[in-house]
């Protein structure tokens, strides 16, 4: 079977990457209109809340700016470089240009930092438990220090790593990335599974937690099985399918992360939204999912010298 033109992958890449792109703006809009309609917050955000949207804007903000960057390229490639006698291959794949290197920059950021926004999550459901995040922050400064590196060999005049020290490089970042995403999601699925069995003595069929965990791990699955694939194919020299996921990874990392605030978000406001506008009292929480409040009726007998012995009313929680 011939190999697709590398022409023809960049082209394809940027159409498919401005598709998920679309998705992820659409994503964007939905996770704006729940946090600031008093419907969905009961007119109020905490901290936590406030600090998640201030990392979904600025995931959102990098992918636009790669996405413009991507296209850049394609313009001065296919428009302005198509008459070079090397072609707009040359220019696109040039590893010392500005665009190229300022590309996969962003494309580093965003995976770093969506990379420590999946650590605080799993810290704020862990009940700030520092020990539980040990291993995926040492990943993270893993993943740091190989993205620095390989980044400090695109900006060198001259090549500081043989080849074979560069792809692996290449490979410790993109496995760490791909590890670090399957332990983080699995230590929250965890948290939410231990406390649904927990709790089973103290409700009625199933509970709700188990939606939680499954939408958990359904709206990460896109990101971790993009970053499997990845870490699969960058190697082989028979396909450049690895270039058109570099591309997609930068928007899929703000969709899976946008993803998850709003589907828990409707799920909550679904199962426990209309239940808890009318008690005063405080709900208690797993991290910062609220639970659902039990309403227990105490009965006190009273025994009377002239009449017979009879049940009232006292509190109802």
């Amino acid at each position: 079977m011939p190999q697709v033109s590398l022409e023809k992958v960049l082209l394809v890449s940027a159409y498919l990457e401005g598709l998920v792109y679309g998705l992820f703006l659409c994503i964007f809009v939905v996770t704006l209109y729940l946090y600031f309609n008093p419907a969905y917050n009961n007119g109020r955000r905490d901290n936590q809340i406030s600090a998640m949207i201030s990392i979904s804007t600025i995931m959102f903000f990098i992918a636009t700016f790669h996405l413009a960057i991507d296209y850049y390229r394609l313009l001065r490639g296919f428009a302005d470089e198509c008459l070079d006698p090397s072609g707009p291959v040359a220019f696109l794949t040039n590893l010392k240009a500005w665009h190229f290197i300022l590309k996969y920059l962003l494309f580093g950021t965003q995976q770093t930092l969506g990379s420590a926004a999946v650590i605080y999550r799993t810290l704020i459901l862990w009940s700030y438990n520092w020990k539980i995040i040990v291993l995926p922050i040492l990943l993270l400064i893993i993943n740091i220090i190989a993205g620095s590196l390989i980044c400090a060999a695109y900006v060198a005049q001259d090549s500081i790593f043989s080849d074979t020290v560069f792809e692996r490089l290449i490979w410790t970042y993109n496995s760490v990335a791909f590890s670090l995403s399957v332990i983080t999601v699995g230590l929250m699925s965890y948290r939410i599974w231990s406390t649904n069995r927990n709790m089973a003595n103290y409700r009625v069929g199933e509970g709700w937690l188990l939606s939680i965990m499954w939408i958990l791990i359904e709206s990460a699955a896109l990101q971790i099985v993009t970053e499997f694939l990845i870490m699969a194919l960058c190697f082989s020299s028979e396909s450049s399918s690895y270039v058109v996921l570099l591309d997609w990874i930068t928007p899929i990392v703000g969709i899976t992360f946008n993803l998850i605030t709003v589907r828990i978000k409707l799920q909550l406001f679904k199962e426990i939204g209309m239940q808890t506008q009318d008690v005063n009292i405080p709900v208690q929480t797993i991290g910062s999912m609220p639970l659902r409040s039990i309403k227990i009726h105490i009965m006190k007998e009273i025994e009377d010298d002239v009449e017979e012995s009879k049940k009232t009313p006292e509190c109802s929680v």
